[in-house]
């Protein structure tokens, strides 16, 4: 049986080779067939730059879940938009004969600059399913670089009646209260966005998707879960606003050496550190779990911004053996200590959070920072900071997603009002009839009928103008 499971696996790991067209300059970085056997991942990177590579996940009976190929064009020929159809076509067929007779193709699909996405669906009532079908991008010249295979519905929950549109948007449709907040608008999230901050009202909206029916199930509610930690101002101690040095707080010793650096992409590196006299970790196999294993063995990782060289976020992997010699006082001047470093007039701009005192003694003592400009508070503005009990380093960093001191220049005061933004907002609040995948513990793919909120995810509090998410 042993022999017959071993031939098994290299009929996939050859499968695999082929569908990746996998050169053969390419190293087999991971080979996992999980602990149900039911996938087999595979993972080719290049000698020579590890962000270049091939992954394959196939299922059991070898058939293509998922593929996706970054490594350099082998041709520079621009096919025609029907070639690269034709080539998606017959990928798609050699491995699923009957997906493009069993799913319609969306009309949404996109050229990008290199590439063009196909994407199939599973139509229900008219209606399309979401994550049903299969997905594929086709590069210009003609190479398959990425394909997912979703598949059809395993059960598909119909309502006996649908409610009409009026009354699902009275039943969804609640009283809407706003927070104003500062808000970087990233073009990756908004249609509008710019990547600046901006002042805005947010909706605190408990829309959510209620069956097509409106019957809705009974589900307590805990008051207790909806209520906002209280934060505090900054406490100061004499020497905190001495200069620190963050890198020797964070354990980056002299000797540590630079194990790989990679381009974010959104203006910021990041760096592996490992100190060489620690010993290597040696992988007791291909598996998924060594390659992780060996990816944070005794590392430490910091992120910087390109441009100003800042440390913006750190995570600590280097384990130590000791007693808990550090008090979470000690803890917390460390931390407080590390933020005037990073922020030297951070009383001005962050308030202190605690975690709920826990019932075991931790190794790690945690405080989270939320930043706020005039009294405003900055949405993905909260600091979260890690310092370790044994050692008293730094071991978590998250940075806020902008320096609150930027936000000095914007007026915060709203040129609207709350209620001229609620009624901004309502213009823009409809409700959508469509399916829903519900995730259940017995993994079938489960979809049911509903009506889905959709609305502005901000007002801009100067302009009026609403914020459309992409998503």
């Amino acid at each position: 049986m042993k022999g017959a499971v071993l031939v098994k696996k290299e009929e996939l790991k050859q499968k695999a080779l082929e569908i990746g067209r996998v050169p053969t300059h390419l190293k087999l970085e991971i080979e996992d067939y999980g602990d149900d056997e039911k996938r087999a991942h595979f993972c080719w990177v290049d000698p020579q730059d590890e962000h270049i590579g091939i992954i394959v996940e196939l299922g059991t009976d070898g058939q293509p879940e998922s593929l996706s190929r970054d490594i350099e064009p082998e041709s520079e020929e621009r096919l025609s938009e029907q070639q690269l159809e034709d080539i998606m076509r017959q990928f798609v067929e050699t491995h699923y004969p009957s997906a493009l007779s069993a799913f319609v193709r969306e009309e949404n699909d996109r050229t990008y600059d290199d590439k063009v996405r196909f994407s199939y669906v599973q139509i229900e009532d008219g209606l399309p399913l979401p994550m049903s079908g299969f997905m594929a991008e086709v590069s210009l010249s003609g190479e398959i670089i990425y394909f997912r295979y979703y598949g059809k519905a395993g059960s598909i929950i119909k309502p006996k009646r649908v409610a009409d549109y009026e009354e699902a948007l009275a039943f969804i449709k609640k009283d809407v209260e706003f927070d104003l907040l500062f808000e970087v608008l990233h073009r990756s999230v908004y249609k509008n966005g710019d990547d600046q901050p901006h002042l805005v009202y947010e909706p605190e909206c408990r829309a959510i998707t209620v069956p097509a029916d409106l019957v809705q199930e009974e589900k307590e509610f805990d008051e207790d879960d909806d209520r906002e930690p209280e934060s505090f101002p900054l406490p100061l101690f004499e020497g905190i606003h001495e200069k620190a040095d963050p890198g020797s707080m964070i354990g980056i010793e002299k000797g540590f050496v630079k194990e790989r650096e990679a381009d974010l992409g959104d203006g910021r590196i990041g760096t592996v550190w490992r100190n060489p006299d620690d010993p290597v970790y040696q992988p007791a196999d291909k598996s998924m779990d060594s390659w992780l294993k060996g990816r944070t063995h005794q590392v430490l990782k910091t992120i910087h911004n390109k441009e100003t060289g800042k440390l913006e976020g750190v995570m600590s992997f280097m384990e130590k053996k000791g007693p808990l010699t550090v008090t979470e006082a000690e803890c917390e001047k460390i931390a407080l200590r590390f933020l005037f470093a990073l922020f030297p007039n951070a009383d001005q701009y962050f308030k202190i959070r605690y975690d709920a005192p826990d019932e075991e003694e931790n190794a790690v003592a945690g405080f989270t920072f939320e930043a706020h400009c005039h009294g405003v508070p900055l949405r993905f503005g909260q600091i979260r900071i890690c310092v370790s009990r044994q050692t008293g380093h730094i071991t978590v960093y998250m940075g806020p997603d902008i320096d609150p001191k930027e936000l000095e220049t914007i007026h915060p005061v709203p040129a609207i009002s709350a209620e001229q933004a609620k009624s901004i907002f309502w213009q823009h609040f409809r409700v959508e009839l469509g399916w829903e995948r519900e995730y259940r513990d017995d993994e079938e793919h489960t979809y049911r009928l509903v009506y889905k909120p959709v609305y502005p995810r901000f007002i801009e509090a100067h302009t009026g103008e609403p914020v459309i998410s992409s998503w």
